[in-house]
């Protein structure tokens, strides 16, 4: 069997390759056709409020794609810190989606423009001192463009290094061979988890959480983590039943394999659900103005988000996690492709529903504006991370973890 998988194909369809400069152009063209609805569908009186439409829609989209990514490089430093073999034939693919940070840091700068722009159109606090309100301006030591901008830096130079480290000497061992190279990997895996989490959280803190500066939440980074997880998983099952679905590492993930990302796609399920149940009971309990304001205005019927809140229990709670719960629907590789799509939906509903509210009270203008960002994020997402595939093979094929992989079958019941 080890000799008739070399002959395997591993590489990204060129037909697919071909479509990444197409939707490049179709990325970049639906956000500039975003900003142009959020603008024109604004008031004359108040044009402001189409670019702060704009940038929180860019915001929303830009981290949930980046969510993606994120997640794919903890499960990298995972499998390596536990010395897991049954990854080692789709641990290429999360390697793979881990590399494009660096290209999504060049896409953080439109962020990083408007912070310094000194108006208030994405962060309040970045107006400065005496134009914000009281509670804000006690944190303004922390949150200033100047200290935003150096955290974002080592954020982003933590997360590429690890991601360059790991997906280029997986590749060097595609060549070598090198036993050597994993246990590095291994070595290195404990402290790049470390300060993983601590970018991650802080992050989230910074990007997500300071939208609305008068709030704050302790468990926030967890449930950004836990969302972005969830929906990582949805993208590798997804990736590796499309690749086979045109013929590609046919023998090199299996029904085992599927069913264990099934099952970790699972228990993040709960987890999300987990999350975001405590912190909601924690501020309902405490009933303190300002923590409860942040649920009062997502749950407020007059700004109309709370449909929305209502929905995301059910959808991105009870409806996966009694539709993935059978074993059987876990082995089935269509079945948990489909689950892969309504996760990433429920997942961009999530993230809306984090960001949106603060711009104001939801309107069918901002929505389909939100809605064109997203097509044009995603069509961005797609484009990068097959640029950075190119011809590289999806599976390391000398990974000595591989034959492990391989023979890897679950207890039968």
């Amino acid at each position: 069997m080890a000799a008739n998988t070399l002959n395997d194909n591993v590489t990204m369809p060129a037909s697919w390759r071909a479509k990444a400069p197409i939707l490049a152009a179709v990325g970049f063209c639906s956000v500039l056709i975003s900003l142009g609805l959020f603008h024109f569908g604004s008031s004359s009186e108040n044009e402001a409020t189409g670019f702060k439409m704009f940038y929180h829609s860019y915001l929303t989209n830009y981290v949930y794609c980046l969510s993606f990514c994120l997640g794919a490089l903890f499960f990298v430093l995972v499998q390596h810190v536990v010395r897991a073999g049954w990854s080692a034939s789709v641990r290429r693919v999360a390697e793979l989606l881990a590399y494009t940070i660096p290209w999504w840091a060049a896409l953080f700068l439109p962020i990083v423009a408007v912070v310094f722009s000194d108006h208030g159109t994405l962060y309040e606090w970045s107006k400065g001192a005496g134009k914000v309100e009281p509670i804000v301006e006690l944190k303004l030591g922390y949150l200033n463009p100047s200290w935003f901008l150096l955290r974002a830096v080592v954020y982003f130079a933590i997360w590429c290094i690890a991601a360059r480290i790991y997906f280029r000497m997986s590749r060097e061992q595609d060549e070598t061979g090198s036993t050597e190279i994993t246990l590095k990997l291994q070595r290195w895996a404990g402290p790049f988890i470390i300060m993983f989490a601590l970018a991650l959280n802080f992050a989230a803190f910074d990007w997500i959480m300071s939208t609305d500066a008068a709030w704050y939440s302790t468990i926030f980074g967890v449930y950004i983590f836990a969302s972005g997880m969830l929906s990582f998983f949805a993208v590798m099952i997804l990736t590796c039943y499309l690749m086979q679905r045109s013929g590609r590492m046919q023998k090199y993930v299996n029904t085992e394999h599927f069913h264990d990302l099934a099952k970790w796609q699972f228990g993040f399920i709960v987890f999300w659900s987990y999350i975001a149940f405590s912190q909601f009971l924690l501020y309902w309990y405490a009933n303190i103005p300002e923590e409860t304001i942040w649920y009062k205005e997502r749950l407020d019927l007059s700004t109309g988000w709370r449909p929305l809140g209502y929905l995301l229990i059910a959808l991105h709670f009870a409806v996966p996690f009694l539709g993935t719960l059978p074993r059987a629907v876990r082995r089935n590789k269509a079945m948990m492709a489909g689950w892969a799509v309504f996760i990433l939906i429920v997942h961009w509903l999530d993230m809306t529903f984090l960001v949106m509210p603060n711009v104001g009270p939801a309107s069918a203008m901002m929505l389909i504006g939100h809605f064109v960002c997203w097509v044009g994020m995603v069509s961005i997402f797609l484009a990068l991370f097959m640029f950075r595939v190119g011809e590289t093979p999806m599976v390391a094929t000398r990974d000595p973890w591989l034959p492990d992989a391989l023979a890897y079958q679950q207890m039968p019941m």
